[in-house]
């Protein structure tokens, strides 16, 4: 499905692209607290893109779980400063200085018409600094059991990042995707296939 159709798609779901398959409880505890989870992940959202780094502080392309694993999403705006700062000093080094996130986004995000990406991305870290991350199956299909949550915030305001605890209930791919309007590249904003469960 292309960018813009699959976001629209979403869009129009609403929060009920995260009701069912991965139970998810929003805390607002710090991570790594009780050890009642398998995995911890980390989810980084910028303009217009998602970093995934794991427990040891590598950024990754996917993370792979095995099914009925227990994740704790710890997700961070990476321009919310107090937020970011309270991370482990090894997933703050794991996120890519912005400049490199500003590559990566001229990679994959073509050139608006009416002029050019940079600018384009300045004006909305200035109108629309907040995002969000709902995880959905890859592939347009949305409906069903598997991972699926309710779009958690990441505001630029927030002095914590957010923490929800999911099981890996069905095999899969699963896309991140922002559902908070964030600019021209908000259809480009989206990690397919991020979280596999085996």
């Amino acid at each position: 499905m292309a960018p813009a159709t699959r976001r629209g798609f979403l869009s129009t779901l609403g929060s009920t692209a995260g009701i069912a398959g991965i139970a998810g409880c929003l805390s607002d505890r710090l991570p790594g607290g009780d050890g009642s989870v398998d995995r911890t992940v980390y989810i980084g959202a910028y303009h217009w893109g998602f970093i995934l780094v794991d427990e040891g502080g590598a950024e990754r392309e996917q993370i792979a779980v095995d099914r009925g694993t227990s994740i704790e999403l710890v997700a961070f705006n990476t321009g919310a400063e107090q937020a970011f700062e309270s991370l482990p000093a090894s997933v703050r080094s794991a996120v890519p200085e912005h400049h490199e996130l500003e590559e990566r986004n001229e990679e994959r995000i073509p050139a608006p018409n009416d002029g050019d990406l940079h600018e384009a991305l300045e004006a909305a870290n200035d109108r629309y600094p907040d995002h969000s991350v709902t995880v959905v199956p890859s592939g347009g299909n949305h409906m069903g059991s598997g991972i699926r949550m309710h779009p958690l915030a990441l505001p630029t305001d927030t002095t914590r990042p957010t923490v929800d605890t999911v099981t890996a209930s069905q095999r899969g791919d699963y896309t991140l995707s922002c559902m908070t309007y964030c600019g021209y590249g908000h259809p480009y904003m989206y990690l397919d296939g991020g979280l596999i469960v085996r």
